[in-house]
């Protein structure tokens, strides 16, 4: 960026403030408003403060939190996904909230007038109570004033009509019915309060979507803030207070539901398994006695070792049966008569042991008697047929007692066999019993499990506590949440600076109007000078004696005029514009008495030929002037000529009667004459010429001229007509332009100034 823009731009910048400067009262009448209208804004609208609480949820994502609390916990059954953002969902559900605000009987609000602002009652502070029994859509659109009459009757004003009451009495009406009670706060000449009914509908779906605001403390964390905002505190903390008790009551009740539900389901699994136990355990009695078992085990100890015994007995009857056949065989046998009989004493026969002991007796007798006696010796033979006898007995003993052996053996058999089949019966009694034994355990277990756990669900039922736990209370904070004062009365501040600079700014934006000299010269047009507003009436300003700020500047012109001139002399001036109103005959004037204080000779001419203003401005009435020297050759230039009271240096010619065709007129060939005599007689000539914006007048007297005069007026002139005085500049169309800045309007603290010297411009 270059340095001229840079200059540019902060120029604008500054005259921007500048401009904002001049136009202080406004800024401050803005500012007084604006900050009033807050105060106003501030003293209607109530404050409303913030009511927050800080709630731990236990947070189990497993869902353990509340199967450890029901019964089956240990069979991972019946269990609830327990999440934080599950449970803000829960308290912000509809449901919820609606069963708050109808506790609270919130659909009733009431208000009282103080001041010019109304305030809202709210349980101690309202002298009324209203118990709402029926509300209808119409309710809610009604205007309700109930005023105090005496202590036991009130003024019912319904927005149809007015009737007079008892507290406690029901109001029926077709669209609402109400029982109007006194409040915590009734005193005798509470005035008249309002009532207002208010749809618990649409107030849950508010507190839902918006009002009421849920959020984690921190991420992930298990603890979360409940906030919301009202213009009665106590109220607030009442709903989120309510509103936490009935999230833990419901919390609870589940609890309670799950776990009666659990023991109601216990119940009737007891009375099947009442029914399957008492049916198996006749089962297993039956199978028992059918088996003739009473405990397996101990049978089968039982039947093993009477199935030994009998295996015992059975050889040791064996063993008896085979001495018995020694024996035998001996008796039988034919044996040598020395022998002795072997010994019978295990088979514990007392009779067979005695009759052998005899025997031997004999044998040991009769070989005793041998040694000294013959076997013809009457004694051998007696002893021989004594030892015959004995031994025919031995054997009709032994033979005896070999029966009884077989009978006892048949008998240890049958014995033996029938405890070795039950022995072998075993494993088949044993799974029997064993599968119904453990169909019975099955049962029998599960119905403690049931009792067991019956016991334990009714005790969680008796204990049960909300998984909640409130970490701070509901409370308010004592700095109003809204509106924030400071923060308003700033914005005040603001807005009442902004409003009064936008509507300058976009003023300015859209004001097409030249008020700066600047823009006049970016034309590249040289600044003859500045004219201040004339705040006087009348055309002509300048006097001799006059050191006012408009008399120095034209003064200042007239310098001008001889420093800029390229030949040293400017004899003849063309005063033109742009439009109409510009000030082309107030400067006319007034620059031909400033030259005329120089005792110069200055002669107006009034050459805007379609609306002349100049005999006018100067008090003369119109006769004739140029159209009819123009047109007459019988006009001289003395007859056009007239004198002026401004001064005796000063004359002015009128324009006289308006021709048809201006243009053509001024192509007359007089018109040399005209100027060549004027300049001889006159030191200054002054054209006061149409504008050149609306007609071409101008420019057919541009040859006469020496310098033209460019009026620019302040507010007045339009910025596209300088593209006029731009292109009569860049194309030569007007000799030595010049522009002079009519009815500059400047601050009093701005001065007008040249050459070291300023002006003031007067008040």
């Amino acid at each position: 960026m270059s340095t001229s823009s840079t200059n540019s731009g902060s120029n604008d910048f500054v005259e921007t403030l500048t401009s904002f400067a001049r136009k202080w009262p406004y800024f401050l009448l803005s500012i007084v408003i604006c900050l009033g209208s807050v105060y106003a804004f501030l003293y209607i609208t109530p404050s409303k403060y913030k009511i927050s609480s800080t709630l731990l949820i236990q947070d189990d994502k497993n869902g353990s939190a509340m199967s450890n609390s029901t019964a089956f916990s240990d069979l991972n059954m019946f269990q609830t996904v327990k999440t934080v953002d599950n449970e803000i969902e829960i308290l912000r559900s509809r449901d919820l909230i609606y069963k708050v605000l109808k506790k609270l009987n919130l659909e009733t609000a009431y208000f009282k007038k103080q001041g010019l602002r109304e305030k809202e009652l709210y349980g101690a502070t309202s002298p009324l109570k209203i118990h709402t029994v029926n509300l209808t859509k119409g309710a809610y659109s009604r205007e309700i004033n109930i005023s105090y009459l005496d202590e036991i009757s009130f003024i019912f004003q319904d927005s149809t009509n007015t009737n007079i009451y008892k507290y406690g009495q029901v109001i029926n009406n077709k669209n609402y019915q109400i029982q109007v009670n006194k409040g915590e706060a009734f005193k005798q000449e509470f005035g008249k309060v309002r009532v207002q009914f208010k749809n618990l509908y649409n107030m849950t779906e508010s507190f839902s979507l918006a009002k009421l605001k849920i959020v984690p403390v921190v991420k992930d964390a298990n603890t979360i803030t409940i906030s919301m905002n009202d213009n009665i505190p106590q109220r607030g903390i009442d709903i989120l207070t309510d509103l936490i008790d009935t999230y833990n009551i419901n919390n609870v009740n589940n609890k309670n539901a799950i776990a009666r539900n659990t023991i109601k389901f216990i119940d009737n699994r007891l009375k099947y398994l009442v029914t399957d136990l008492t049916g198996g355990e006749e089962d297993v009695e039956a199978y028992k006695q059918q088996n003739r078992v009473t405990d397996i085990n101990m049978d089968a100890q039982m039947n093993a070792a009477r199935s030994s015994e009998y295996n015992q007995q059975l050889e040791a009857s064996a063993v008896q049966m085979g001495l018995i056949r020694t024996v035998e065989n001996y008796f039988r046998g034919k044996q040598n008569q020395s022998d002795l009989a072997p010994s019978a004493m295990g088979l514990k026969d007392p009779i067979l042991n005695s009759l052998i002991s005899k025997f031997n007796d004999l044998q040991i007798e009769r070989n005793r008697m041998l040694r000294t006696a013959n076997a013809e010796n009457p004694l051998v033979i007696n002893i021989n047929e004594q030892i015959a006898n004995l031994k025919d007995n031995i054997l009709e003993n032994l033979s005896s007692i070999k029966q009884g052996f077989v009978i006892e053996r048949r008998n240890l058999r049958a014995n033996y066999s029938q405890y070795d089949s039950k022995i072998k019966s075993v494993p088949t009694i044993e799974r029997g019993l064993l599968e119904r034994s453990r169909e019975q355990g099955v049962k029998s277990g599960l119905y403690k499990y049931l009792l067991q756990k019956r016991e334990e669900t009714a005790l969680s039922l008796s204990a049960t506590v909300p998984t909640s736990q409130i970490i701070d209370k509901p409370a308010y904070n004592t700095i109003p949440d809204s509106p924030k004062q400071p923060l308003l009365y700033l914005c005040g501040l603001i807005f009442g600076c902004l409003v009064p600079a936008g509507v300058i700014y976009v003023k300015g934006l859209f004001n097409n109007k030249v008020k700066d000299a600047n823009m006049i010269e970016l034309t590249g047009v040289k600044m003859l000078g500045e004219l201040s507003h004339n705040t006087d009436k009348g055309t002509v300003v300048f006097q001799k004696d006059n050191r006012s700020t408009i008399s120095e500047l034209f003064r200042y012109i007239r310098m001008n005029l001889g420093l800029m001139s390229s030949h040293g002399e400017n004899k003849v001036m063309l005063v033109t514009s742009s439009m109409k109103g510009e000030g082309k005959t107030f400067f006319s004037v007034n620059l031909a008495t400033t030259l005329a204080m120089l005792d110069k000779k200055v002669v107006v001419l009034e050459f805007d030929l379609r609306k002349p203003d100049l005999l006018n401005k100067v008090g003369l009435k119109q006769t004739i002037g140029i159209t009819e020297y123009l047109n007459d050759d019988q006009v001289f230039l003395e007859d056009i000529i007239r004198p002026t009271k401004i001064s005796k240096q000063i004359s002015v010619i009128g324009c006289g009667k308006s021709p048809e065709n201006p243009s053509e007129l001024m192509m007359n060939p007089k018109m040399d004459v005209l100027f060549e005599e004027l300049k001889e007689r006159f030191d200054y000539i002054i054209i006061d010429t149409s504008p050149v914006g609306q007609v071409a007048d101008a420019f057919s007297l541009a040859e006469y001229a020496d310098v033209s005069i460019y009026l620019v007026r302040y507010n007045y002139t339009n910025k596209y007509q300088l593209s006029i005085l731009k292109d009569i500049y860049d194309n030569n169309k007007l000799k030595n332009p010049m522009v002079v800045f009519n009815d500059a309007k400047r601050e009093k603290n701005q001065k007008y100034s040249y050459g070291g010297y300023g002006y003031a411009m007067a008040t």
